[in-house]
């Protein structure tokens, strides 16, 4: 699972603590609601900063995936980076028919109907 589903799926919950938290500060008579809104604007903005550079992060090791995928014959197709040194059957026996076209590039987040979507 990528960086970015794990700090999307954050979302709501950071959103459920910070309400609890707000609700709490305003019993004590520390900070009332109408003047904690701007908490919920920090907040949110913060939450989309760290999942944009986790989206960027995510592309550039899956370009560098593919790149080397595309330079090593002997890489098996689809496996991630790392994961096949220290497996038995490493190099593979035979090069994979297809190893990559072209360079990977995704302009956006991926949403709930793209076919590459992990659900976990």
């Amino acid at each position: 699972m990528n960086r970015w589903y794990q700090i999307r799926r954050l979302r709501g919950a950071v959103t459920l603590i910070l309400v609890g938290v707000l609700a709490l500060l305003n019993q004590w008579n520390i900070l009332h609601w109408d003047a904690s809104w701007p908490l919920f604007l920090i907040v949110l903005g913060l939450l989309m900063l760290v999942e944009r550079a986790a989206w960027t992060a995510d592309v550039r090791a899956r370009q560098q995936e593919q790149e080397y995928a595309a330079g090593n014959p002997a890489y098996p197709a689809g496996q991630p980076l790392g994961s096949a040194a220290g497996s038995a059957s490493w190099p593979p026996a035979s090069p994979p028919s297809s190893v990559g076209s072209g360079p990977f590039v995704q302009s956006h987040p991926p949403t709930p109907e793209d076919p590459g979507r992990e659900d976990r």
